[in-house]
This record gives C-alpha cells, structure tokens and sequence, in this order.
C-alpha cells in the first residue's frame, strides 16, 4: 500500500518565442490527498485549470517532480516532428500549449494504477475535434482523451506513466483512429501478458483480441460490449494479479495503469464518434 500524498509544487515558464520566455503565474494551488490542482493564467492571458489525481501516491514533492507549462509557435518542431500525422493534426492555433510532467529519476515518487488528468480552459471554445495526446521522451503523440465537454473547453485522460501532454486538433478518420488504437491495446497486452497470473493474462487477452476483431470488421457494439468486460476486470486486478506501480526510477511498468489508458481512450472514440 502506498503511503499519503505528501506535497506537490507546481512551476510554470511560457515560452512565446524561441528566445523570449516570460513567467506564467500560479494563482492558486490546493493540496489533498493523493490529488494537486492549479489555477494558472499565462502572461498573454490565456488561462489553464490543471487537475492531477492518483488513486495511491507516494513522494509527490517540490524536489521530486517538476511540472511546467510552455507556449510555444503552433509549427514549432517539438510539436510538429511528434504528431501522428502531421496533415489531418496540428496544435490548436489559440492554444498551442506543452504541459510537462518531469519526475526526477533519482528521487522517491510513485504512483499505482492509473493518474487521471483534467484540463480546463476558457481561452478556447469547445470544438468536436481537440482532443487531450501525451508524449513520452519526446516520442509521437498519442490520443489518451476519455472525455471532452464543452463549457469552453474541459478535456480529460488517463496515464500510466509521465511525460507531455497538448491539445491537439485531430481530423483524422475516427475508424481508423479506433482501428489504430484497438491494435495498439492488443499489441501492448501481447508484450506484457507475461507478467500477469496466468489465469487472469489468458482472460484478457481473449477479450483485447475480440475487441480488436471487431473494431477491425466495425462491430462497435460488439466491442464495446468486450472493452468494458476488459475494463472491468482490469480495474479490480490486485499487485498479484497484474503489476500496476509506476515510479520515477523507471524500473517498473505499470501494466494495469497503461491498459487502462489505452482501453479507455478506445472506448471515448467507439463511443462518442462511431456507434
């Protein structure tokens, strides 16, 4: 059992130019357990609500994890050379803000199961194609949304591990998007399968394949309907059954916050935009 959430410091920079950085301002943080949240408005006055909750935290400090915020030009490299596609996806033009969540590698912060992060913003209206893409190591962005509400715009997802995460305007084909991500979810679980009891791997795997056969062949219903069995199991497995702690050290996979994730955001697309 993780221990209490401890503290949580939150630092932001706004990048404008490539060589004009300015200081964004934290007006409010409010601390409780196992959950941080910011009120920030950005020296141009766009303005950023930032929830973060874990369901079990140990070591969320100052000293061990850095949280920033930057602005930067819409076709900056480190957004363009990371998305999936760079014709049908861009940053949003109003909006093209990186929020970075650096735990250091060499202090005490973990996390189990699966962190929920919520952005909200008033400084951009709500549009059926953002959606909330995080980037691990400056990797490609992947879409993690699970909700999106208008009231300007409130986007939600899930992770089970840190790194950056943007508003992106993705107009993409939703059924290739769901095809893509049923494929990833199966391809994930078929590397991790290992790890988990045996009784309990074989079970989930079956789903994951029928979920992926039919988003394959456009039986939405049908995989939903074998998504949210998946989903269910994966949220009451326990550390025998699954590993599911992530920590900054970097030498655990969280298997059980990572499928989550992944089977969650499918289930945002099959759901919102193809039944």
């Amino acid at each position: 059992m993780l221990n209490k959430l401890v503290g949580f410091t939150f630092a932001a920079a706004l990048l404008i130019q490539p060589l004009a950085m300015q200081q964004a301002h934290a007006n409010e943080i409010q601390f409780a357990e196992n959950r941080i949240s910011a009120d920030v408005v950005l020296d141009n006055g766009m303005d950023l609500q930032l929830s973060i909750r874990f369901p079990q935290a140990i070591g969320l400090s100052e000293s061990n994890v850095k949280v920033s915020i930057r602005a930067l030009d819409p076709n900056d490299p480190q957004i363009t050379h990371r998305l999936p596609d760079s014709f049908q996806m861009s940053a949003v033009d109003s909006f093209p803000v990186l929020i970075s969540v650096q735990p250091r590698q060499d202090r005490g912060f973990s996390f189990s199961g699966e962190a929920e992060i919520e952005l909200y913003t008033q400084s951009i209206q709500y549009a059926d194609n953002i959606r909330l893409f995080r980037s691990h190591a400056g990797g490609q962005f992947e879409d993690i949304t699970t909700l999106t509400a208008a009231g300007s715009l409130r986007a939600t997802g899930s992770t089970g591990h840190f790194s950056d995460f943007i508003l992106l305007v993705d107009n993409r084909d939703q059924a290739v998007i769901a095809a893509a991500k049923a494929r990833d979810l199966a391809h994930y679980l078929y590397s991790h399968v290992f790890s988990m009891e045996d009784q309990f791997g074989a079970e989930i795997q079956a789903l994951s394949r029928n979920v992926n056969d039919h988003v394959q062949q456009g039986r939405y219903r049908a995989a939903v309907s074998n998504l949210n069995n998946m989903l269910r199991k994966l949220e009451t497995a326990n550390d025998e059954t699954m590993p599911g702690v992530w920590r900054s050290t970097g030498d655990l996979e969280n298997v059980q916050g990572e499928l989550l994730t992944k089977g969650r955001s499918l289930r945002y697309t099959l759901a919102s935009s193809l039944l």
